[in-house]
Parts: structure tokens; C-alpha cells; sequence
């Protein structure tokens, strides 16, 4: 035989790519891909400069089979050949081309991109080249806005809050006007700690008459982060104009005037009047008995110690407290140590005190700590 052929080792197949971005200041175009390749199965990103269509698909399988390479851990240079190949470039590069020569037409245009129908289209598109039926280029926008909110949904309960704002940020370009668009926007943002723009989307969505009571919440609890207090008032107040009943809405519009130092436990007694068992939980779970700088410049402190003398328990027991977040402490900067500020400590001995709970969480604490002195130390040293 001259010459033996050999099936290629180093297969790739691209499966999927999908416009992730189209930057015009810097003329650049984002693609998400899937492919598999012998190192596995990869979702990976890849930005292209804008020039011509040719080119920028040529960019593209380049890069791609020298990622796939590098993943397989295969050496080479992308020319050496038959070792290491894409097996369907054939089927795909002229769309991948076609892609790349309609985003270059649309940049060409006049008027507002955000107000270009076909600009949104290639913004919001993809193409699925194992699976047709799953391609975004052959669903109608109200279709795609399906996918990608289901799409962030999935990965805001999975806790990527990154991957869904991308995707809601697509579901945004195709329905500029859905309130949960931006309620979901918010939500990434709020957990990715950026509370400006959390706020902003909230607000946003309650512009487009959003008035679900999550939504008041969510935007409270952003203007509580915020530390504005007096917009957290107003916020609640007009949320339980609407649902006046509302356990946790008044539990957080006590706290919050609790905060201001304004009069709070007249709002929890009617809280506690209207289901007892709910607002005990909700306080458990979401009432802040520490204040900020702002609203407590000058806090009186004591320590561990002094609390368990005061108390009147073990000073395990206020260790235990404190690894449950039941009691508002403060660090000292030295590793373990926490103090506590009087006034803070009396407001949260009189809530715990009123509404029944003192007892049961000193027993818990006193159950869970006290005996375990390591677990305790751990705590305050």
C-alpha cells in the first residue's frame, strides 16, 4: 500500500454559534460557540474585528481549531492537516460568512441601531447546526424572548447571574417594554452587588406598572442596602396601600423606621395581630437590629462578656447566638472577636422579648453550643 490513511485523531465539530454582541465603537462581533473536539465537550466566546465577511470567518476557524487544539492538549500548527481538522467547516463557513456580511450591511445603515429591526435580529440570533429546530435564526422574536427568559431563569437559580443578564440583556433588545425583563435585571445586578443599576431596573419595571409585592420588596431591600432609609419608607408604604395585610411588608417597614429611629413596634403589633406565627419567622429571618455609621455614628460598646453577665447566660450561649446570626454583633478587626452596641442590644431584647422568641433561641444556642467549647472558641478567643 503507498501511503496508509488514517482516520484523523483530531476531529472538531462545530455545533452551535450564537451572536453573543455586536460592538460598533469598537467594531467588533462577539460569537458563542459549542463544539466538541477530542479534548471534550466547550462552550467558548470569541470576538471578531469587523471587516470582511471572508476574513472574519476565516478569524473564526482559526480560532477555533487552535482553541480545540490547546484543549486537547495536540501540538501542531493549524496547517499540518489531516491530523487534526473541523469535520463539518464545510457545511458551516458559509453560514458563519453569511452571519458575518449581514452584521457589516446593518452597520451600514442609517438611524438608531437599538431601533433597526434586522440589527435586532442578528443581535438576538444563532444557529444550531446539529438540531435546525433549536437554531434562534428560524423563531419569530416573540419565540426567542421565550428562550432567552427561560434561559436566565435557569441560570438565576443556578446563581449565574453574569450568563443571565446576557441573556435578559437579548430578551431586553427584543421586548424593551416587559416589566419582568427588567425585574430579572435587577435581580442579577442586586447579586452581582451592583446596587445602582439593581435600583434602576426595579424602578424601571414599576415605570411599566409592575406591582407585584416581590417587586416592592426587591426594590425596599436594594434602598435598605443603599442605606435610604426615606425611600425605603415610601416604597412600602405604597406597597401595602396595595396589599395592607402583608406580614413582610410591614415587618420591613417597621425595621426600616426602626432604623430611622422612629416608633416601629406599634407596625409589628399589627404584624403580630394579623398571623403571629409569620411575623415571628420573618423577624427571625429579616429584621436588621444593626445600624449603619449613618444612622449610629457613635455606638456604645460592650462585650461578649458584658452581654452574658447582663443576659444573665452562659457565655457560650451568646457565642452560639452570634454564629447564629441572632443577635446583632459587631467585628472588633481582631480575628474572633465581636462586640456589641447597647442600644442595638436593648431593641433586640425587647422585639425578641414582646414577640416570643427570646427563649426558644437561647435554648437552641444553648442546645448547639454549650458543651462544645471548641466550637464556641472558634467564635471569640
Amino acid at each position: 500500500m503507498r501511503g496508509k490513511l488514517e482516520y484523523p485523531s483530531g476531529l472538531i465539530e462545530l455545533v452551535s454559534v450564537e451572536v453573543e454582541m455586536i460592538d460598533p465603537e469598537y467594531m467588533e462581533l462577539w460569537l458563542g460557540y459549542d463544539y466538541t473536539c477530542p479534548g471534550g465537550e466547550y462552550k467558548s466566546t470569541m470576538a471578531i474585528p469587523i471587516t470582511d465577511s471572508a476574513g472574519m470567518a476565516h478569524h473564526f476557524f482559526e480560532g477555533l481549531v487552535e482553541e480545540a487544539r490547546r484543549l486537547s492538549e495536540i501540538d501542531g500548527e493549524y496547517s499540518e492537516g489531516p491530523g487534526f481538522f473541523l469535520s463539518n467547516k464545510s457545511s458551516t463557513f458559509f453560514l458563519i460568512k453569511n452571519l458575518c456580511q449581514q452584521v457589516i450591511n446593518v452597520l451600514s445603515m442609517e438611524g438608531p441601531l437599538e431601533e433597526n429591526r434586522l440589527y435586532i435580529d442578528l443581535s438576538t440570533t444563532g444557529i444550531h447546526f446539529k438540531d435546525p429546530s433549536k437554531s434562534l435564526s428560524g423563531m419569530d422574536f416573540d419565540k426567542r424572548l421565550k428562550v432567552f427568559m427561560n434561559r436566565a431563569k435557569e441560570k438565576i437559580s443556578q446563581g449565574f447571574y453574569t450568563l443571565a443578564a446576557d441573556d435578559l440583556e437579548k430578551a431586553r433588545a427584543l421586548c424593551s417594554n416587559s416589566p419582568i425583563v427588567y425585574k430579572f435585571l435587577g435581580i442579577c445586578h442586586r447579586e452581582l452587588g451592583h446596587l445602582d443599576l439593581a435600583l434602576e431596573m426595579f424602578l424601571r419595571a414599576m415605570d411599566l406598572d409592575d406591582k407585584d409585592k416581590d417587586t416592592y420588596l426587591y426594590l425596599e431591600e436594594t434602598g435598605f442596602f443603599l442605606d435610604d432609609m426615606e425611600f425605603c419608607e415610601d416604597i412600602l408604604k405604597e406597597m401595602l396601600n396595595l396589599y395592607p395585610d402583608d406580614i413582610r411588608g410591614l415587618v420591613e417597614l417597621a425595621n426600616v423606621r426602626y432604623q430611622m429611629g422612629r416608633d416601629y413596634m406599634s407596625i409589628l403589633d399589627k404584624a403580630f395581630s394579623i398571623n403571629n406565627d409569620e411575623t415571628r419567622e420573618v423577624i427571625l429571618q429579616t429584621f436588621v437590629f444593626k445600624r449603619s455609621k449613618s444612622q449610629n455614628p457613635e455606638p456604645r460598646l460592650v462585650s461578649a462578656r458584658d452581654v452574658s453577665v447582663m443576659m444573665g447566660v452562659p457565655l457560650e450561649t451568646i457565642k452560639g447566638l452570634v454564629k447564629m446570626n441572632r443577635i446583632p454583633a459587631r467585628e472588633t478587626g481582631q480575628r474572633g472577636e465581636f462586640v456589641f452596641d447597647k442600644d442595638e442590644l436593648k431593641a433586640w431584647m425587647d422585639v425578641y422579648n414582646r414577640y416570643g422568641l427570646m427563649n426558644n433561641e437561647i435554648e437552641r444556642a444553648k442546645d448547639k453550643f454549650n458543651g462544645h467549647s471548641d466550637q464556641g472558641m472558634a467564635l471569640l478567643t
